[in-house]
């Protein structure tokens, strides 16, 4: 290898590793030189001069820079088409923090961080603040209740969601995320160049600068780039005034917020669900035709108590016939129920047909024929 191509490859390296950390060439050719044992590129240029050449060793330890901050830099798929076609229950990353295991997991630019019973969320945003979530069993015994382990496990999730950000980074447009000399950046996703931006979600005016240094999110409220626009065409004829985004006095993230949850199933026994379950009882007792759509068209009602009422049809329900599945399931449910009957307005003729046979299909025969011979058959739209 010349000379020329042991420093092209550096200067490769560092282009990608700018790209990746969102941070002008010469730094980026300074990170290469410190990893190199050089204080500056300047002064590895000049041992170059006088014949100083990389070793392997030196080279790798150059790779591995870029790779420590972006590990698919040198990947044929790019890192948002790669997340993509991530299965969504495949960790890219998993170990211990003392006793306690972890796994990590990435979707659309966000990390999760979790273990038994809690878990990290860090959005994609440079400052995104984590949200550390403990589900109530744990809510006591949690490990990450303990300064230390939480401290280790955000130092994890932080160092992923750096990964994921330098791979969106490099996926996007180097202007997207590096301001030219008037402060103009190119929307990563939709195109067009402009220095100042707006927020549809809070109305915020944004620098180009702004929105490089947070990854396109709004520095305000935190919306994404899909809702970053370089006019604000929905304030037009508006009375709201555009007021300026203000940057962090403070570029770090903010500290987590700690919140105690509960993920598991949960079932309300309200008003809705009991009258569901009872109807969809009523419907297992049926076995006629006119059973079936008695079932269906029963009145029924629930107290603040729980306690319910089925008011059935006559014509409909037979009177000595007991709803059994009905009855069962109101006191699995710890309900009273009152059963009573009533004349209400039968839906087709001759209602006996409907108890002549168990078959819907034979019911539905019958009601044709008998309104073929005796009455008449009106096919229409709901419209009509």
């Amino acid at each position: 290898m010349t000379t020329k191509n042991e420093i092209d490859t550096l200067k490769k390296l560092a282009k990608r590793y700018a790209r990746a950390n969102r941070i002008a060439q010469h730094e980026a050719l300074n990170a290469m030189a410190v990893a190199l044992d050089f204080p500056h590129w300047a002064h590895l240029a000049a041992k170059v001069k006088q014949g100083w050449l990389p070793t392997a060793e030196q080279l790798a330890n150059a790779e591995a820079l870029v790779h420590q901050t972006h590990p698919g830099a040198d990947g044929t798929e790019n890192f948002i088409d790669n997340g993509f076609s991530r299965p969504v229950d495949d960790p890219i990353r998993q170990g211990k923090i003392g006793d306690h295991a972890y796994r990590v997991f990435e979707a659309f630019g966000d990390i999760r961080m979790e273990g038994e019973g809690w878990r990290i969320l860090l959005g994609e945003a440079q400052f995104s603040q984590p949200l550390v979530e403990i589900e109530k069993p744990h809510a006591d015994s949690s490990p990450v209740r303990k300064q230390d382990f939480l401290k280790s496990a955000l130092a994890i999730a932080d160092e992923e969601a750096a990964k994921v950000r330098a791979g969106i980074a490099s996926d996007w447009p180097r202007r997207s995320t590096k301001p030219d000399a008037e402060g103009l950046v190119l929307h990563p996703l939709f195109g067009g160049k402009s220095a100042e931006w707006y927020c549809l979600h809070c109305d915020g005016k944004i620098t180009g600068a702004q929105l490089a240094e947070n990854l396109w999110h709004c520095p305000s409220c935190g919306a994404s780039p899909v809702d970053i626009f370089s006019k604000a065409a929905w304030l037009d004829d508006s009375d709201v005034t555009v007021k300026p985004v203000q940057s962090r006095v403070v570029r770090q993230r903010p500290q987590p917020e700690v919140k105690v949850v509960d993920s598991r199933p949960t079932l309300t026994l309200n008003e809705k669900s009991v009258s569901l379950l009872l109807r969809t009882a009523l419907l297992e007792d049926a076995t006629t035709p006119a059973e079936r759509i008695g079932a269906q068209l029963a009145e029924i009602y629930v107290d603040d108590e729980g306690d319910a009422c089925i008011v059935l049809d006559e014509d409909l329900w037979p009177d000595s016939k007991e709803p059994e599945a009905a009855i069962a399931v109101a006191e699995l449910l710890g309900s009273e129920l009152d059963i009573s009957v009533t004349c209400m307005t039968f839906p087709f003729a001759w209602p006996d047909l409907g108890h002549a046979t168990t078959s819907t299909r034979e019911y539905v025969r019958m009601l044709l024929e008998a309104h073929e011979e005796q009455g008449v058959i009106h096919r229409k739209n709901e419209d009509d």
